[in-house]
């Protein structure tokens, strides 16, 4: 029989002594807490450690002249400064150059161009073996009808029956009827460009006062323009297309500009404008070498059994940079297959002999090309003959 008690037993109360480690462990944290606030004032630094010192008056004997947080902290101020270099072109690699050969060529100037001038040309070659075809002068008037966007936005091409027929023209002339190879050149003019210049100023090339520069080539446009520069490219492969061999890039130079006489009796140079922001100082040597060393990679896979060449103008630049012109041969026969040289009959030798030194591959009598009126220099493998009447 189950026994009976005669008082209420109470439930009991769980008791929850978890919450006294959780209790201590809020009490050291907030102890950790006040301790790290509080002693800040007495935290002494310094180059190697931190110490802390609660007495005004202590002394550390490695560390006689503590400071505190209460100290005036004064720091050297440093100014960032980004440092652009000027590009060495000394350290281009040389590419172009290789099986270039012998160019013999008669120079037909673009006022001269016409069906019956190319194929009279054509036919009596006698000494050459190429005909040389100014088609973009320094008027800037293409003497084809191109495509670009820069020449159909301003009309800067030429539409006519004779323009028309070149595509088919040009192939048909490198055969001749007696099975003579017949070599076809086009020369353009790239910074001097009388018509882009005058008919859109954000291409041109300015004075400081905010003119068009002129001089007596001509009007000039900005080398460091992007837009002018992808031109150049442009017309290059159309000539390509057209059925062109090699393509000479001319006036690839920057105008030396008129000089003045300040009133302390200095003379120094005009400055110039440019079309575009730049983080380097302008200077000739980046504008001219640096859009060489463009053009020459971006027609790098254009140039698949045609050559891609280029004039320079200054005796200087056959043996080291112009800093005036900007130009530099060395730099050119690295990159281009061959260097054109305006001389005459008594000192085109000389100028071969400057540039023997210079040639990375192949012969500099073939690479080096003396362009010279009315002689046909007939000791070097390579030349440009330009007939040119006597006055009177």
């Amino acid at each position: 029989m189950a026994r009976n008690s005669d008082y209420y037993q109470g439930r009991r109360q769980r008791r929850n002594y978890w919450l006294i480690p959780f209790v201590i462990l809020i009490g050291l944290i907030t102890l950790l807490v006040v301790l790290f606030y509080g002693l800040q004032k007495y935290a002494v630094i310094s180059d190697d450690k931190v110490k802390v010192v609660f007495s005004d008056n202590a002394e550390e004997e490695d560390d006689p002249a503590p400071l505190s947080s209460e100290s005036n902290m004064v720091f050297d101020s440093v100014v960032p400064e980004i440092v652009f270099e000027a590009p060495d072109y000394s350290r281009v690699a040389a590419t172009a150059g290789r099986n270039v050969r012998p160019l013999r060529a008669v120079y037909i100037s673009a006022s001269e161009l016409s069906l019956e001038r190319l194929q009279n040309a054509a036919a009596s070659l006698v000494d050459g073996n190429a005909l040389m075809l100014e088609m973009k002068p320094r008027s800037g008037q293409l003497m084809w009808n191109s495509k670009t966007s820069l020449a159909y936005s301003y009309g800067m091409s030429t539409d006519n029956d004779f323009t028309n027929s070149l595509p088919t023209l040009i192939p048909a002339l490198k055969t001749r009827e007696d099975g003579k190879e017949i070599y076809l050149v086009a020369q353009i003019s790239c910074f001097i460009d009388e018509m882009l210049a005058n008919r859109s100023t954000q291409y041109a090339l300015r004075t400081d006062t905010g003119f068009n520069y002129s001089d007596e080539n001509g009007t000039w446009l900005d080398p460091y323009n992007s837009e002018v520069r992808n031109y150049i490219i442009e017309l290059v492969r159309e000539l390509y297309d057209m059925g062109f061999d090699e393509v000479v890039l001319a006036d690839v130079m920057h105008p030396v500009g008129a000089s003045m006489t300040t009133a302390d009796g200095e003379t120094m140079k005009a400055s110039f404008m440019y079309t575009r922001e730049m983080s380097t100082e302008p200077d000739p040597v980046t504008a001219i070498c640096g859009f060489a060393v463009y053009a020459a990679d971006q027609l790098k896979e254009d140039r698949t059994g045609r050559l891609l060449s280029i004039y320079t103008d200054s005796p200087q630049s056959l043996v080291r940079t112009n800093v005036d012109s900007g130009q530099d041969a060395v730099l050119f026969m690295k990159i281009y297959d061959r260097v054109f040289y305006r001389t005459d009959r008594y000192t085109y030798t000389y100028n071969l002999q400057d540039m023997e030194g210079s040639v990375p591959y192949g012969d500099v009598h073939n690479r080096f090309v003396p362009v010279v009126i009315n002689l046909i220099p007939h000791d070097n493998s390579s030349w440009v003959y330009i007939e040119q009447l006597a006055e009177g």
